[in-house]
């Protein structure tokens, strides 16, 4: 019986064998064998472009689809790069240190700051002979407006921190933690091979590939076939393949080698302006467009008398101040004119009562200067309003955007002159009141002495008004904040002979010049512009009297 069961299950297998046999032979016969296992790849990844946030983001999608690849042995990175963003560059080396493959890198022309940040997540790291290796540091633009400027008056934050997002000293602490990053990087990364002493760290030198090699910065001179032949032996490799990253399927499109890189487009790229770049790869083109908001109309000759508005100097004047100050002087029997060229200035200046000059973009020239300083000894009086937030529609090849004061100011040298210099805007800092009279961007001042300008003033509410320092004789001053200063009285308003400063614009704008005494001190200032009083006139032609719109 048992002897039966055996038989039977020899018989069973040897029928499963046959039909195996005549499966594989049939396969056989029409050309079919079965698929060998994909042979190991080793991969080369081009980083050969300024690390910005497009093309990073492309190449980190390729190195997920590499991670899920049980073909691809390991990855050698081919750098050609000056660095980039910071944002851009640790994201990069996050990537790398994360992918689950065995990593070298070749430097084959340039690994500069960010780009040699970027090979610190490799194992190893070679060198071409003529390259060069290192400027481990941090490069960090004050741009934009964020602390060379101010805020814009059209942008209203609850908080100053909202805007700026930190004050300047916590910005210069930060730059150089960015930088620490980096030197942790490549003390991690180069852990028990650095020969350098390090203050190497504190240079950002860069070295060629025999300099980087006996610092320790590379482990080797040689190019990428050296590095391809390490790899394989150390992986245990008999056959292999090389391929581009390009050449794998579904791999993004690789970008265009790029060295050298507009700041424009460096800016645009982050929100925060620290880079780990080599700085002669920026191109350092800073443009600017002129400013110009005002319009003229006919010339004509004044039949009353008159108070000037200089708008020689490309000034940005807010609309609506012109029309509250026109309006104040049309009450007090006076018409306000324009000189739209400091040919009309000088002009116009021999037969009006007073000049007002607000926000110029240009500085005045030796002429304008020694016309309003001749102008002012006759008894001709100037107020000259300074207000770093304030805007005014700009236009520029047809196209007008509002703009900030802030962004086109330059140095003029006209309030020298009277000893007076104009400063930052001040600010109430840590105001966090129930309604918006009480933000921190509005300056409260509680006038004292006997400066006539301020007669009958109690209290003013002005709009992040701008200081100016002076030893002036007359001096309104208010506790406020001043970045980059601090904590402080600051003056923003001052008078010396018939020169006053005034550091507002918006504040004597409709809506803002009701707030508190505003509009009272407004008043006062055009009193003392056209208060009766003796003026040596000078006899001569008045040419080009423009009229404002």
């Amino acid at each position: 019986m048992v002897d039966r069961w055996v038989v039977a299950g020899l018989a069973l297998a040897l029928a499963v064998s046959a039909a195996a046999l005549f499966v594989a032979y049939t396969h056989c016969e029409k050309g079919q064998t079965p698929a060998a296992p994909p042979k190991p790849k080793i991969v080369l990844v081009p980083i050969d472009f300024v690390l910005d946030s497009s093309p990073v983001d492309g190449v980190i999608r390729d190195l997920v689809s590499l991670a899920q690849r049980k073909d691809v042995a390991g990855v050698v990175l081919v750098i050609n790069s000056p660095g980039g963003t910071v944002s851009a560059t640790e994201a990069l080396y996050s990537a790398l240190a994360g992918l689950n493959k065995t990593k070298y890198a070749v430097v084959n022309g340039l690994a500069a700051s960010g780009a040699y940040y970027v090979a610190m997540a490799a194992e190893k790291i070679y060198a071409t002979p003529s390259s060069w290796v290192g400027s481990i540091g941090v490069v960090a633009v004050m741009w934009p407006d964020e602390y060379f400027y101010d805020i814009p008056d059209y942008v209203y934050t609850t908080g100053p921190l909202k805007y700026y997002g930190k004050e300047l000293t916590d910005y210069y602490n930060d730059i150089e933690r960015v930088r620490m990053n980096f030197v942790q990087a490549v003390l991690r990364g180069r852990a028990g091979r650095i020969k350098a002493d390090p203050q190497v760290f504190e240079t950002a030198a860069i070295f060629t590939a025999e300099d980087a090699l006996r610092l320790g910065l590379v482990d080797a001179v040689g190019g990428v076939f050296d590095a391809v032949r390490d790899m394989a032996q150390r992986l245990g490799l008999k056959e292999y393949e090389v391929k581009f990253l390009r050449e794998l399927g579904n791999a993004s499109a690789s970008p265009a080698a790029a060295f050298r890189v507009d700041l424009e487009r460096l800016m645009n790229s982050t929100p925060v302006p620290i880079f780990y770049i080599l700085p002669t790869a920026v191109q350092w083109r800073v443009t600017t467009n002129g400013a110009s908001n005002a319009t003229a109309a006919t010339p004509a000759r004044p039949e009353k008398p008159y108070v000037l508005l200089d708008l020689a100097h490309n000034n940005m004047v807010p609309r609506s101040f012109i029309e509250v100050l026109r309006a104040e002087l049309a009450q007090r029997g006076y018409v306000l004119v324009t000189a739209s060229s400091e040919y009309q200035l000088t002009t116009l200046l021999s037969n009006a009562t007073a000049l007002v000059v607000v926000n110029p973009t240009a500085p005045f020239s030796k002429d304008a200067v020694r016309a309003v300083l001749n102008a002012t000894a006759r008894g001709v009086r100037v107020a000259y309003f300074y207000d770093l937030r304030a805007s005014a529609i700009i236009t520029v090849s047809g196209v007008s955007y509002v703009a900030p004061y802030s962004s086109y100011t330059i140095f003029d040298p006209l309030p020298m002159y009277y000893n007076m210099s104009g400063l930052r805007a001040v600010y109430n800092f840590t105001a966090g009141g129930l309604n918006y009279t009480q933000n921190w961007q509005y300056v409260e001042a509680r006038p004292r002495g006997d400066w006539p300008l301020l007669r009958g003033v109690e209290r003013l509410l002005l709009f992040s008004p701008s200081a100016v320092s002076t030893n002036a004789p007359y001096r309104l001053e208010v506790r406020g904040y001043v970045f980059g200063y601090g904590w402080g009285n600051y003056t923003v308003a001052a008078q010396t002979g018939n020169f006053t400063f005034i550091g507002a614009v918006r504040s004597f704008t409709p809506y803002f010049i009701t707030l508190a005494d505003n509009w009272h001190f407004f008043k006062n200032i055009v009193d003392w512009l056209v208060e009766p009083r003796p003026i040596e006139r000078k006899q001569g032609p008045i040419s080009a009297v423009i009229y404002t719109s």
